[in-house]
C-alpha cells in the first residue's frame, strides 16, 4: 500500500518517529510544524491522508481539523488525531472536530501503521457502486421516543449486511442529534451537514458515497449532522433525491426516523417499502401507535407494508400483549425482550448486539428479523458463498421446524 501522508507536530522527534515508522512501509511522507503551515501544505498537496498533533501553536490540531472540514478541496481527506490527550473528552473533541480516528502517544509503530491501513483502504473502498441495486428501502418509526427506533434500525442494518455480505446504507434522519454513527463507534466526520447546502442539482451518487461512512461490518451511515443548525437547509425534496440515489446503488436502505411527521420524516416514509413501527407495552406509546397508524392510513400507506415491534423496555409490568394487540386491531409481528445490560454495553462500546454478540438470544433475534424483512429474491435462493449469519438463520429455522413435527 502506499500514499501520501502529511504529518503535522511541533515536536520534531515526533514527526521523525511517525516519518520512520510509515515510510518503512512505503508511504510518502510530507511533514509540517505548525498547524497553519500544516493547513497550507493540506490545501495545496491534497495528501491521501493527515495526520494531526493536537498540541500547536498559532493553531491547535482541532482547529486545523475543523478547517480542513470546512474547506470543499480537503472536507474528505481522512484525519488521524496523534496527541497525549487521551481523556475521553479530548476524545470526543476530536471527533466533533471532524478527525476520523485517534491514537495516543507514546504509540507503538505497529499500531500506528495498522491505523493508518485501516484510514487508506476506507479511503479507497469509497467508490460508487455501477450495479442497479433496485434497493429495498426499510423505515423505522414511533411517535414516542425512548422505545428502541435506533437500536433497533442499527440492528437491522448490520444483520442485513451480515447476511447478504452486501453494504447496506444506514440513513438517519434524526436531523437533531441523531446517534446512529456513535452506535457503531464511527467519528462525525461525514454527513448531512456535507449536503445541506448543496443545490439540488448538484446531489449527485460520486457526492452522496463520498459522505457514507463504514463500518467493518458492512453497514454504511448517511449521518445526522453534528452541526444542528445546517438542518433547516434539509429539504423533503433533498431527502427524495439521495434515497432515490441509494436505492439505485445499494441492496438495502434503512431508516432511523425521529419521532414526528415534519417535510423530512414524510419524504423518508413515502419512499419505504416496509414500516416498522416501534411501540412499547404502555398505554402512551399505544395511544401514540394508534395515531401513526392513523396517519399512515390518511396517507394511503398499505396495511401489508406495517410491521409492529414491540420492545419490552420495563423490567417488570408493561400491559398484556393480547390488550395491546385488540386496542390496535392488528397483530405484533414480533417482540423484543428486556435486554436492558445487553443494550447499554452495544452503545457504550459502539457495536450493535447483532454484531458483538451474534449468537446471543438477542443477536439471533435481530438476525432473524434481518431476514424476514430481506427481499423476496434473496430468502428464496441461497448464496453462493453464504454468511456465517445465514447458516446460523437457516439452521435456527430447521430446528424450529423439526419441533414442530
Amino acid at each position: 500500500m502506499s500514499g501520501r501522508i502529511l504529518a503535522v507536530d511541533d515536536d520534531l522527534m515526533n514527526l521523525k518517529l511517525v516519518s520512520a515508522a510509515l515510510g518503512r512501509e512505503g508511504f510518502e511522507i510530507v511533514t509540517a510544524t505548525d498547524g497553519k503551515e500544516g493547513y497550507q501544505k493540506a490545501e495545496e498537496l491534497l495528501p491521501d491522508l493527515i495526520i494531526l498533533d493536537v498540541m500547536m501553536p498559532e493553531m491547535d490540531g482541532y482547529q486545523v481539523c475543523s478547517q480542513l472540514r470546512k474547506n470543499p478541496k480537503t472536507a474528505n481527506i481522512p484525519v488521524m488525531m496523534l496527541t497525549s490527550l487521551s481523556s475521553v473528552e479530548q476524545k470526543i473533541k476530536g471527533f466533533d472536530a471532524g478527525a476520523d480516528d485517534y491514537l495516543a502517544k507514546p504509540f507503538v509503530p505497529d499500531e500506528l501503521i495498522a491505523h493508518v491501513r485501516a484510514l487508506m483502504r476506507r479511503k479507497v473502498s469509497t467508490g460508487e457502486p455501477t450495479v442497479e441495486a433496485n434497493g429495498k428501502v426499510i423505515a423505522v418509526f414511533s411517535l414516542r421516543g425512548g422505545v428502541g427506533v435506533s437500536t433497533l434500525a442499527c440492528n437491522l442494518a448490520c444483520g442485513l449486511a451480515l447476511l447478504w455480505d452486501q453494504p447496506t446504507v444506514l440513513v438517519d434522519l434524526v436531523l437533531v442529534s441523531g446517534q446512529s454513527a456513535l452506535m457503531f463507534n464511527l467519528p462525525y466526520s461525514r454527513s448531512w451537514g456535507n449536503l445541506a447546502r448543496m443545490p439540488l442539482e448538484e446531489i449527485e451518487p460520486l457526492v452522496v458515497n463520498d459522505v457514507l461512512l463504514q463500518h467493518t461490518s458492512g453497514v454504511r451511515i448517511l449521518a445526522s449532522s453534528p452541526q444542528p443548525e445546517l438542518n433547516e437547509y434539509l429539504t423533503g425534496e433533498k431527502v427524495t433525491q439521495v434515497l432515490g440515489i441509494l436505492t439505485r446503488q445499494y441492496p438495502y436502505i434503512v431508516l432511523d426516523l425521529p419521532h414526528d411527521f415534519q417535510e423530512t420524516t414524510l419524504a423518508g416514509l413515502d419512499a419505504s417499502h416496509e414500516i416498522i413501527l416501534v411501540l412499547a407495552p404502555d398505554l402512551a406509546t399505544v395511544r401514540t401507535t394508534v395515531c401513526a397508524l392513523n396517519v399512515f392510513e390518511n396517507l394511503r400507506y398499505p396495511k401489508e407494508i406495517i410491521r409492529l415491534v414491540q420492545n419490552w423496555i420495563f423490567p417488570k409490568g408493561g400491559l398484556p400483549r393480547a390488550d395491546i394487540e385488540k386496542a390496535l386491531g392488528r397483530t405484533i409481528d414480533l417482540q423484543i425482550p428486556y435486554a436492558s445490560e445487553q443494550i447499554v454495553k452495544a452503545i457504550n462500546v459502539g457495536a450493535p448486539p447483532v454484531y458483538l454478540e451474534a449468537q446471543s438470544p438477542l443477536g439471533a433475534l435481530f438476525e432473524d428479523f434481518a431476514f424476514l424483512l430481506s427481499k423476496d429474491s434473496h430468502k428464496k435462493t441461497k448464496p453462493q458463498s453464504p454468511t456465517q449469519a445465514w447458516l446460523r438463520v437457516v439452521q435456527r429455522f430447521q430446528q424450529r421446524q423439526a419441533k414442530k413435527s
